[in-house]
């Protein structure tokens, strides 16, 4: 007979057993992705916008596979409507381009300027219904 499977919770992302875990799971991705010749290369980043000293805005995002991905977005409300996230992405699409990317995407929610990303060339190519509920999550995609 089979032994039962368990599965067990780590909840909190500062105990040292998340960081095993995440780093095993990592590693058996890794040696499926070799095996499937596609090798992971993810390099992180972080932007900062700033004017007379004052920081403006941000962005966090990683280069991989020949893709960016913006995974943080965000504008000091001050500092919003004065180009400070046209900024950062054009920045972020420059580095992504010298680390020879050709695509990028991004996710974000229906309550954060729809009609934001498209303005400047990116393209929805999906949703989420209800996430979160009553809401949309939309990603977009936008080719460097």
């Amino acid at each position: 007979m089979t032994e039962a499977i368990l599965v067990s919770t780590v909840a909190d992302d500062a105990d040292p057993a998340f960081a095993d875990t995440k780093s095993q799971v990592l590693d058996w991705l890794d040696q499926h992705a070799v095996a499937a010749s596609v090798v992971f290369d993810s390099k992180p980043f972080a932007l900062t916008a700033t004017r007379a000293g004052n920081t403006l805005g941000g962005l966090i995002g990683s280069t991989n596979l020949g893709w960016l991905h913006v995974q943080l977005l965000a504008v000091a409300p001050e500092a919003r409507s004065q180009g400070v996230g046209r900024a950062l992405l054009g920045a972020a699409e420059s580095l992504a381009r010298d680390r020879g990317c050709h695509a990028a995407w991004l996710d974000t929610y229906d309550h954060q300027g729809p009609d934001y990303y498209p303005r400047l060339g990116w393209a929805k190519f999906g949703e989420l219904d209800d996430f979160p509920k009553g809401g949309v999550r939309r990603f977009y995609r936008k080719a460097l």
